[in-house]
C-alpha cells in the first residue's frame, strides 16, 4: 500500500526531470562528436589496462585494498575511498578522456567514481530493465577480478540520437518491486572476466543479471556526464559526486594536477590539507 501511495509523486518527479534532461540532451546531440567516440551503439568493451593505458593496472587493483568482500550478512561493498594509483590511471588516460568527451560533449565531467563489489543473489531493482533516468551518461565498469561465474549485464545497443523519455511500464514495475527481467529484441549479455572493462551509455536499456550467476564481481565504476545537466537534476536523479551526497577525496601529490584537468569540474573542487575534495 505504501508503494502505491508513493507512485504519483515518484512518477511526477520522473516526468519533471525528463523535461530538463530532454532539452539538455538535444544540446549534446548537436555539440557532441559521438560518431567518433568508438561507441556507435552506446557501448564498448575492452580491457582495463587498454582503456586506462596502464599495463598491469587490473593486477595492481587485484593486489590492493580494493579487493575485499562484503561484511558478513551483506552482499555488496560500496566505497568512494580509492587509492592514488586509481586516480592516476583515470585522469591520465587519453583514450578514456577522448571517448567520453566525444560521446557527451565539451562540458563532460567525471561525475562519480566508486568501488562496487557485488555477490550474486543481491536483491536490487537494477535487475529489472531500466535506464538511469538521467539521459546520456557514460558508465565505465572496470571488473578487475571475479570469483566463480558472476552475473553479467544485459544491454540493448542503441544508436544516437536516442532522446530520453520515461519508460512507464519498466518504471512502474521497478517502483512496485517487481522488476521486468524478460528477454528483449537485440539484447546482448555482456559477461565479465577479470580485467574486463565495459563502457556504455546508461540511457540505453540495460539490467543486471544478479540472480542467475554464482560468483563475485569486483568492480570500480566511473561515471561521466554533462556537468550542467548533472547540476540541474542533482537531488532528483542519481548523479553528482558521491551520488550527490558526499565529496570525493582526490589524493594530493598526483603526477596529474586535478586543478587543471578538463574532466574535473573546478566548481566542485576545493583544497583540503594535502588533498582535494570534489563534490557539492
Amino acid at each position: 500500500m505504501k508503494q502505491l501511495l508513493k507512485l504519483p509523486k515518484a512518477l511526477s518527479r520522473r516526468y519533471r526531470v525528463a523535461r530538463i534532461v530532454g532539452g539538455m540532451d538535444q544540446v549534446s546531440d548537436s555539440l557532441a562528436t559521438y560518431k567518433h567516440s568508438n561507441m556507435p551503439q552506446g557501448m564498448f568493451k575492452a580491457t582495463i589496462d587498454d582503456v586506462l593505458e596502464t599495463p598491469g593496472l587490473a593486477e595492481k587493483m587485484r593486489q590492493s585494498e580494493l579487493r575485499r568482500l562484503p561484511k558478513e550478512g551483506e552482499r555488496i561493498v560500496l566505497s568512494w575511498d580509492l587509492p592514488p594509483f586509481m586516480w592516476e590511471a583515470l585522469l591520465g588516460s587519453k583514450t578514456l578522456s577522448d571517448m567520453v568527451t566525444a560521446y557527451i560533449g565539451p562540458d563532460v565531467r567525471l561525475d562519480d567514481v566508486y568501488l562496487k563489489t557485488v555477490l550474486d543473489g543481491y536483491d536490487a531493482t537494477s535487475e529489472g530493465w531500466h535506464d538511469d533516468n538521467v539521459g546520456y551518461r557514460v558508465k565505465v565498469f572496470m571488473v578487475f577480478d571475479t570469483e566463480g561465474h558472476p552475473a553479467g549485464t544485459y544491454v540493448q545497443p542503441t544508436t544516437r540520437p536516442h532522446p530520453y523519455k520515461v519508460q512507464l511500464g519498466d518504471e512502474l514495475a521497478r517502483m512496485m518491486k517487481k522488476p521486468k527481467m524478460d528477454h528483449r529484441p537485440g539484447e546482448v549479455l555482456m559477461k565479465y572476466e577479470a580485467g574486463d572493462c565495459l563502457i556504455f551509455d546508461t540511457n540505453i536499456p540495460h539490467r543486471g543479471d544478479f540472480s542467475s550467476g554464482k560468483g563475485v564481481r569486483y568492480c570500480v565504476i566511473a561515471e561521466f556526464i554533462d556537468r550542467n545537466k548533472s547540476d540541474a537534476i542533482r537531488g532528483r536523479a542519481p548523479c553528482g559526486p558521491g551520488q550527490g551526497k558526499r565529496k570525493l577525496n582526490i589524493p594530493g601529490g598526483l603526477s596529474i594536477d586535478p586543478t587543471t584537468h578538463p574532466l574535473i569540474d573546478q566548481r566542485l573542487l576545493s583544497k583540503a590539507d594535502d588533498a582535494y575534495l570534489y563534490g557539492y
